[in-house]
């Protein structure tokens, strides 16, 4: 059974299609144990269009979540941008998280995927 929970959600929830975007992503990682002290780390990995970078490609970075006290929660932001070659699909972003014991070994490791939809809400003219 894990001690851990990893959650994540976007603001917004949706990209848009042909131009530059900026989402929030946050991930939330709650220990579930009543006695067990971690640290925790998470990989972030995104696919172009997608980048962690505003200004350059960037598809994998690492977020310090940090020290998880017995029941404790912490919940942690990193941007996800795009480039202007979005188009109307759905992207991948995936999450790994490292979950380490008071003496540095692994505890755990998981991996958490999502998907961030990109749409066209463009108005078309439509002749009757």
């Amino acid at each position: 059974m894990s001690n851990i929970e990893i959650s994540a959600d976007f603001s917004p929830q949706k990209l848009k299609a042909y131009s530059r975007n900026e989402v929030i992503a946050s991930i939330t990682v709650k220990n579930l144990s009543d006695v067990n002290t971690y640290w925790c780390e998470c990989d972030v990995n995104v696919t172009p269009p997608l980048t962690l970078s505003h200004d350059s490609e960037l598809s994998l970075g690492r977020i310090r979540i940090g020290i998880l006290k017995p029941k404790g929660i912490i919940r942690k932001q990193v941007k996800v941008y795009t480039r202007p070659n979005n188009y109307p699909d759905e992207y991948k972003i995936s999450v790994v998280s490292f979950i380490y014991e008071e003496d540095g070994t692994i505890s755990e490791r998981g991996e958490h995927r999502m998907l961030i939809p990109c749409t066209d809400n463009a108005v078309r003219n439509v002749e009757k």
